[in-house]
């Protein structure tokens, strides 16, 4: 079993830097799978999938070499705590030249990280970071195998992120739940119920991709709203465009891309008032 990755590029760099921060302010701890053609972050909720991000190796490493368990499962499964990986790619910010992360065992299994960093004394320096992980079990994969995607009642283009995120920070104080609504005309809305108001903002003219329930006017389920606010910090990838996939009372699936290197599926269950 083998895993050995080089960045060299800034912009990679950054991306792969804001998305393991991303994820490390939604959980203490996560998954990453890893396979010949992409790393897969994967967070859980009660051992319900909560988000699933997709990353083709080729647009962030120059260099890639991964031996999975065996020839038939090439795969390597990873369980760590991301706030460590985050805290050792701040150094990336520092116009780093470089950076290698491989699997090592230094009494326990880690990724250790060699950051090249530019120096005004020397040609380069070196940083060196070892973040502890557990290598998961085969017998333990099918925990984390690609989420079921369902059939959803409506999908429908969301408006920016930011313009979102501006609203949804002011009813978090009125509320802890959210509605999320759609319709086939391409209205989307976020409403908050109170003792004393309700209170909604509606986006018109959207592009809707599906509406399986043409006799509804209307689908919506409710939501946490801190984990609504989790899901609109990926804002901070600058995602090309992001759905809204709504299943009437039971699910909200966010599904976020950017070019066809990143996509992000991220699940909120329906909660009961």
């Amino acid at each position: 079993m083998k895993f050995r990755c080089r960045m060299v590029d800034a912009i990679a760099m950054r991306d792969f830097t804001n998305i393991v921060n991303t994820i490390s302010r939604i959980t203490k701890q996560c998954t990453l799978r890893l396979t010949t053609n992409e790393l897969c972050f994967s967070v859980s909720d009660d051992r319900t999938s909560m988000v699933w991000a997709e990353l083709i190796q080729t647009h962030f490493f120059t260099e890639y070499i991964m031996n999975g368990v065996s020839e038939e499962q090439n795969e390597i499964y990873l369980e760590f705590d991301p706030s460590m990986l985050a805290r050792s790619l701040g150094s990336l910010r520092m116009t780093a030249k470089s950076v290698k992360i491989k699997l090592t065992n230094k009494r326990q299994p880690c990724l250790s990280l060699e950051i090249e960093l530019p120096s005004l004394s020397i040609e380069s320096r070196q940083c060196l970071h070892d973040v502890p992980v557990r290598v998961i079990p085969r017998r333990e994969w099918a925990e984390h195998q690609t989420p079921n995607i369902p059939e959803f009642d409506i999908s429908v283009d969301m408006p920016q992120l930011k313009h979102v995120r501006n609203i949804v920070e002011r009813m978090k104080n009125m509320s802890s739940c959210l509605t999320l609504s759609a319709d086939k005309t391409g209205t989307f809305v976020l409403k908050i119920e109170t003792d004393s108001a309700t209170v909604s903002t509606h986006f018109q003219e959207l592009q809707v991709w599906n509406c399986s329930q043409q006799n509804q006017d209307e689908v919506s389920a409710i939501i946490d709203i801190k984990k609504f606010l989790m899901f609109l910090a990926w804002d901070i990838v600058h995602p090309d465009g992001v759905k809204c996939n709504i299943l009437q009372n039971r699910m909200v699936n966010l599904f976020l891309h950017l070019a066809d290197y990143l996509k992000i599926y991220y699940f909120l269950s329906s909660i009961t008032i």
